[in-house]
């Protein structure tokens, strides 16, 4: 975790202390919501008086707001545009009164980055942009992305990550294709509810992460037990097929080099058959840059030993699973699982703190 000192500096010139504004930069950065819990973790404190002047500095300058929940249970939503502005954050959705739902998801995410504060990641959707657009090369038609309409009837525009769930590089230390960053992708899932959200996710990202030379895939919730129905989930979409092979790969790299050397001659009916299954099959860029390595050493050579070349492409990719510390059980323990459907939070007119009637949390 990299923090700009520049930015550092302009929340210290807000009254903030040097530790206020790091965690601050986080809550702006991946959630624009927090608890006291969190931000005892960041610190390391117990309950006691810089937890109080903090909270305490955040509703007097109206830089935040509390959400009250039952029994005295509060998140705090900061939402002041001086504070975006500082950090040049002024378009991020997390300044907003979001629905139930999305400031849960907002917790669970930070949670996860206070749990790996160590890494690098890619907070922005212009480093992401800059990253795997730039950088790797991946088509933006394969983004996973969302349009928005804009204020004149026919003008619309499309923003990338919408989800704001955490991607990070880390260094291999050998060539990735090119890069020597591995990217990891996360999701952060509630607690006890079904894994059909997560379906949807993994759908979404599919033609954007086939398209990667290599990524690992972290699934994070506080329900242990659904982490095997995950992985499931995701074996299901990123898996190799059962069927495939060294051999039926190396065969479509052969057919591949002869089409486009214009050996027509040497391709038969059922060559042309393998090779239009195999363009699709094989669209992803793990594949072509596979396909590049093996004829910059082999040729069209089919009996060359491909391990060397098709061995690491067939591997699936890594999935890891994460145990959040807090279920934050106030959001569902009166109003069911489908609150997120069926609840929403109002902002007052005077932009004072707005209620709900929510159980308590009792892992805050």
């Amino acid at each position: 975790m990299t923090f700009s000192p520049d930015h550092l500096q302009c929340l210290r010139g807000l009254g903030y202390t040097e530790t206020e504004a790091r965690f601050l930069y986080l809550v702006v950065t991946y959630s624009g919501h927090f608890t006291t819990r969190q931000f005892l973790t960041f610190t390391g404190l117990q309950k006691g008086s810089m937890l109080d002047r903090f909270t305490g500095r955040l509703l007097d300058q109206k830089h935040a707001r509390a959400i009250e929940y039952a029994r005295n249970t509060r998140v705090f939503n900061v939402f002041s545009r001086r504070i975006y502005g500082v950090l040049g954050k002024d378009n991020l959705r997390n300044r907003r009164l979001l629905s139930d739902e999305l400031i849960h998801s907002r917790l669970l995410i930070l949670d996860f980055v206070l749990a790996r504060p160590d890494q690098h990641y890619l907070p922005t959707e212009s480093e992401k942009l800059s990253f795997f657009h730039e950088k790797l090369g991946i088509p933006l038609s394969v983004f996973p992305g969302h349009v928005y309409a804009g204020i004149k009837s026919l003008s619309t525009t499309k923003r990338y990550f919408v989800d704001r769930f955490p991607i990070f590089l880390i260094g291999t230390g050998s060539g990735l294709h090119g890069s020597k960053d591995l990217p990891t992708f996360t999701y952060c899932d509630c607690y006890g509810r079904d894994l059909k959200p997560f379906l949807h996710h993994l759908r979404s990202y599919q033609q954007f992460l086939l398209r990667l030379p290599r990524f690992e895939f972290i699934y994070a919730s506080p329900d242990p037990a659904k982490f095997e129905r995950a992985r499931r989930v995701f074996d299901r979409l990123f898996s190799p097929e059962a069927n495939e092979s060294q051999k039926s790969l190396i065969r479509y790299f052969v057919v591949r080099n002869l089409w486009e050397e214009q050996k027509y001659n040497s391709v038969t009916r059922e060559d042309r058959d393998l090779l239009r299954a195999g363009n699709v099959r094989y669209a992803a860029e793990r594949y072509q840059s596979a396909y590049r390595t093996w004829l910059k050493e082999n040729g069209s050579t089919p009996d060359s030993d491909p391990a060397p070349v098709t061995g690491s492409v067939l591997q699936p990719p890594v999935f890891h699973t994460q145990l959040l510390p807090s279920r934050y059980d106030f959001f569902v323990w009166q109003a069911g699982p489908n609150y997120r459907t069926v609840r929403r939070n109002h902002s007052s007119r005077d932009g004072s703190s707005p209620t709900t009637t929510f159980g308590a949390d009792t892992n805050l």
